[in-house]
Parts: C-alpha cells; structure tokens; sequence
C-alpha cells in the first residue's frame, strides 16, 4: 500500500510554497486538503495574510494540513518562524482517520522544514496566540543546543529534532493536541553521517562527474547509528532502486535532465525510502532525523517519499521536475 500523498496541481502547490517561505511576502497561510476524500491526493485548499483564518477553514469533518508563518522576538531580534499543524477533525471517522495516518510523513515531509509540529481538533488550540508560545519554548531549547555546538566547535544543522510528546488525553467534550517541538539532545545532533557521504553528495553534484545519484543508510539498520555511504553511481534511478530493501530506510540524490525552452539543465531530487517492512519504533526514530537529513542532501528540486518501488516510477518523477521547472529561486543555491 502506497503512504504517499501526491498533489493534484504541483505546481500551485510549489508556487505557494514559495510564496509562504518567502520573507518579503505577506503570505503567511498554507492549508492543504485532500481532494474528493481521497487520501493519496491533495491540493492546495487555501493562501493567505491572516493566521486566523484557519479558525473558518479548517473544518471538523476533514483531515487538512497547515504550514503558517509567524514572527517571533528574542532579545530584540524578530525572526520568522513556521509552524505544520496536522488537523484530524472531531467529526472524522476512525476507520478514516486511520486512512489518512499513514500518509501523514509524506505531506509533512512536502511541508519541512519547520520549528514546532501541532496536531489538533480545536481550532481553539492553535490560535496564534498559542503557536507563538510553542515556538517560544522550541527557541529556548534551540539557543542551549548552539551554546553547546559552541563549545563544541560543531555546526549545528537547522531543524534537527527529538519529539517531544504532550498529549492529553481524549475526555468527552475535551479537545486533543499533540506538540512536537524541534528539540535535540545536549549531547548534539540524533544523527550523524559519515565523511564520505558528504563527498559522495558533492559529486553528485559536479558537473564534471558522471556520478548521477547515491544512496547512504544507517550503519547495521540501525537508526541510532551513524549514517553511510551504500553505493554511488552512473545508472540512474535504475541503478539507485536496485539496492533498497523493504526492511531499511535509505536516502538518496538523483541527478537527472531538464529541457526549458531548448536548454537543457540539471535537476537534483532527494529520495527518502521508508521501506513497508520497516518496524514502526524504527519509523518513528527516523522521523526525528527529517530535519537534519534534509539539510544534508538539499537543496533539492523535488523530494520523493517511498515505501515501495512503484512509488519511485522515472516517468512521474520527470514528470514532478518538470512541473517544477522555472521555480528556481525556491532551490537555494
């Protein structure tokens, strides 16, 4: 079974995107929802200035997705912050809800990075009032981690998370959230990754290498270890999917073509493989190494989640760089 989520309209999606990202635009509202119940097909529901909108939008009998940008200020310095909120409504089925769950980390994945992930069915716990406060505790744990990357002389990735659970529990009339802050151990980064890794990712990335994509795992299947270089090469997706198993996760960089207008140009698309037979403690210690993972093989044009070879077709994957062509400046350099 596929636990991707697919856009029916890629392009507005990475055009709203954008325009949520970026600082000098007053959009600072994204809500996703799925089109005609389905829970494999998504669309851009709505953009906007207000946060507070959400209050109208989000409705009680759907499962929708929000990314929200949001101003905070510490110590005289104001920053934007961005905050996915995963909305499960009060009237939505359990069958239903069970559903739409296994695709939650593929939409989330679309929606990284952010500081604080809220799962909700209140509008009233995710006032904007109430993600300021939430993104106020995750910037208090943050400012201890870099004092300690300091000391260490170690660059801190952005993003690099442990969750952190508070729920409460479902009382008939109650709401329920869960908060999922970006927060790391004071020991530094969940994860880290071999030299070579790196070097593989730069040669993917030069020009004046054949290599067009790699694949790094972690170390014995195990997530709490280090992550290795499995394999590079010259074959493409080909040569890339021959190596996964059911039963690990992988990340990889695939370079691949693009013509524009007779120009033919170079596209980068980072896959991360969450195989089907991958167990679910696994699933959820990887999810907390989304942030720092992302921050190694981006900058990306397009980001795959997998959990089976039909979800890694070369067709649809030119088929999403292509619709992503002419979005460049959303690819930092």
């Amino acid at each position: 079974m596929s636990i991707e989520g697919r856009f029916v309209d890629e392009t507005s999606f990475i055009r709203s995107m954008k325009d949520v990202r970026d600082d000098s635009s007053e959009t600072n509202l994204l809500i996703i929802g799925h089109v005609d119940d389905n829970p494999h097909r998504l669309d851009v529901v709505h953009t906007g200035s207000d946060v507070s909108q959400m209050s109208e939008l989000l409705k009680d009998n759907q499962v929708m997705y929000v990314l929200a940008k949001l101003t905070t200020t510490y110590d005289l310095s104001t920053t934007v912050k961005f905050v996915c909120v995963h909305w499960i409504g009060t009237e939505v089925p359990f069958s239903k809800r069970g559903r739409y769950g296994v695709i939650y980390n593929s939409v989330a994945s679309q929606l990284a990075p952010y500081h604080v992930e809220l799962e909700a069915d209140s509008t009233s716990d995710i006032t904007e009032e109430k993600m300021l406060q939430k993104l106020e505790e995750a910037a208090g744990t943050i400012s201890k981690v870099m004092e300690i990357s300091d000391i260490e002389g170690r660059q801190e990735r952005g993003f690099t998370q442990t969750q952190l659970q508070n729920t409460s529990g479902r009382i008939a009339g109650k709401s329920i959230t869960t908060t999922k802050m970006a927060a790391v151990s004071s020991r530094g980064a969940p994860v880290t990754f071999s030299p070579d890794v790196s070097d593989a990712i730069a040669d993917v990335r030069s020009d004046d290498s054949p290599t067009n994509w790699l694949l790094a795992g972690y170390e014995g299947g195990n997530p709490k270890s280090q992550i290795l270089m499995v394999k590079s090469g010259v074959d493409g997706l080909a040569g890339l999917t021959e190596l996964l198993k059911t039963d690990l996760v992988y990340y990889g960089l695939l370079r691949v073509s693009d013509e524009i207008d007779d120009i033919r140009t170079v596209k980068f698309v980072y896959i991360t493989w969450v195989g089907n037979e991958v167990k679910p403690m696994t699933k959820a210690k990887v999810a907390t190494h989304k942030g720092i993972c992302g921050e190694m093989f981006k900058p990306a044009h397009i980001e795959v989640y997998a959990s089976e070879l039909a979800d890694l077709s070369e067709t649809e994957i030119i088929n999403k760089v292509k619709a992503a062509s002419g979005t460049r400046s959303y690819v930092r350099s």
